[in-house]
């Protein structure tokens, strides 16, 4: 795993400083998401602390694929470096790949790397070599244009609608993800506003096009189902439904499909007689197969890249500096992977190591309590509270911070644990009632001092 370095930057729009992250070597196998961060334009960016503005900074940079044998330089045209300055950072980059490779993996064409000036050459290239063509590209400008339109538009329903009927065969699955992509983005960004934006527009598209209409169909093949079905139910379900049905059902129950529902779901196909219901019958199992084999994988994937984070910050010299640099790889899977590590360490009385992992736990939250957002600090000082006499001495003590955007919070908030599959639903049931009542103190606490 390459590390990024921090480099000090004014924010373009403010003008406060702040560090951000510079990755200046990007592996394909070793770290996809930050191919997929350079792809979609997000690599070396972040958010200013004080504004919230998006900042980037673009600067040399060696990108290796070991799939494709393809490895390439970018160095801006812009920076108008010397032919032998540049010939050394290009040295310097393709040296660093090549000693953190294994002898047995290290290969001739990262000899004479391919050199790049322009970013969107080098985007094209690497689009290529993963069977996206040119009029792929085109298409998904074209769908980048129309979601910016129709973005545009919200207000003004006549020119909505006519834009919708314009664009008609661009709303497809891809535009979706399209939508999908950008309302993650923006939420890991902190741009609430441009989320709700985009949501909105979600929603008003699905019943306007055929792949929204496919989208409610499922929604409301899930929602029939209830929050607590039985393993039966579920069954009878994927046996009514359609292969959009049966997709969406599959997604939203995945931990209950176990050997004893494909047990039941077999002995029904073993006893059918009608040589087109089996065909359909296997048809589904097989696509429900497929779908819990790609989350197995994707779900390994991402273990992989939480575990290896999770082992940079054991082994860093300067934790505190780790932290840093790794913050933009650091999420709830990494804490997970060391939560797991500390208890088989414990387990196996491995007490240094054990000991390690604690002080990374304890400066990982140390960092984050210091780079919270008061309003979301709150929140979960209120999770924690006991109902009402603790939540209401919170309440009491920060009055000042209960405003709109505080109470839209706590309504987030609780969608999100009601969404959630990371709660047994007692545990969801319980939260959800404690917050709701939270909501109400909040707004008697407000109504008194407004």
């Amino acid at each position: 795993m390459f590390r990024p370095q921090l480099i000090t930057i004014n924010c373009a729009h403010c003008g406060v400083p702040f560090q951000l992250p510079v990755f200046s070597i990007i592996d394909a196998k070793q770290n996809p998401e930050l191919k997929q961060a350079l792809l979609g334009g997000r690599l070396n960016s972040a958010p200013c602390p004080s504004c919230g503005q998006i900042n980037y900074i673009g600067g040399p940079m060696l990108y290796h694929d070991p799939a494709h044998e393809f490895l390439a330089t970018y160095i801006p045209m812009e920076a108008n470096l010397p032919e032998s300055e540049r010939q050394k950072i290009i040295g310097d980059l393709t040296n660093a790949l090549m000693k953190s490779l294994p002898a047995e993996e290290r290969r001739g064409y990262m000899l004479t790397p391919s050199q790049f000036f322009d970013m969107k050459s080098l985007v094209r290239k690497i689009l290529a070599l993963d069977g996206i063509t040119d009029e792929m590209m085109e298409n998904s400008k074209r769908k980048l244009d129309a979601l910016k339109k129709l973005l545009s538009l919200q207000s003004d329903a006549m020119a909505f609608n006519m834009a919708v009927a314009e664009n008609k065969d661009l709303l497809d699955r891809e535009f979706f993800m399209l939508i999908a992509d950008a309302i993650e983005y923006n939420r890991s960004q902190g741009q609430e506003p441009s989320v709700k934006e985009l949501e909105a527009l979600r929603e008003r598209l699905l019943p306007l096009t055929d792949f929204g209409q496919r989208l409610l169909k499922q929604r409301q093949a899930v929602a029939a189902l209830g929050e607590k079905p039985s393993q039966q139910q579920v069954l009878d379900a994927i046996l009514a439904g359609d292969m959009d049905e049966v997709e969406a059902i599959t997604v939203a129950v995945l931990p209950m499909l176990d050997y004893n529902f494909f047990q039941s779901l077999t002995d029904l196909i073993e006893k059918t007689s009608d040589p087109d219901q089996k065909e359909s019958l296997e048809a589904k199992r097989d696509l429900i197969l497929n779908v819990m084999d790609a989350f197995r994988k994707m779900d390994e994937q991402a273990y992989q890249a939480a575990a290896d984070v999770a082992d940079v910050l054991i082994k860093a010299d300067d934790l505190e500096q780790a932290i840093i640099e790794m913050a933009q790889m650091i999420d709830e899977r990494v804490l997970d992977v060391l939560l797991h590590n500390l208890h088989s360490a414990r387990q196996q009385g491995a007490s240094e190591l054990a000991e390690r992992i604690q002080q990374v736990l304890d400066a990982l939250q140390k960092a984050i309590d210091s780079t919270m957002p008061p309003h979301m600090a709150l929140v979960l000082d209120l999770v924690a509270a006991d109902y009402p006499k603790e939540t209401k001495q919170l309440l009491t003590e920060n009055k000042d911070m209960i405003d709109d955007d505080f109470l839209a919070l706590l309504e987030v908030f609780i969608s999100d644990v009601q969404q959630s599959n990371s709660y047994d639903p007692k545990a969801k049931e319980k939260l959800s009632r404690h917050l709701r009542n939270v909501i109400v103190q909040a707004r008697l606490v407000r109504g008194l001092t407004s």
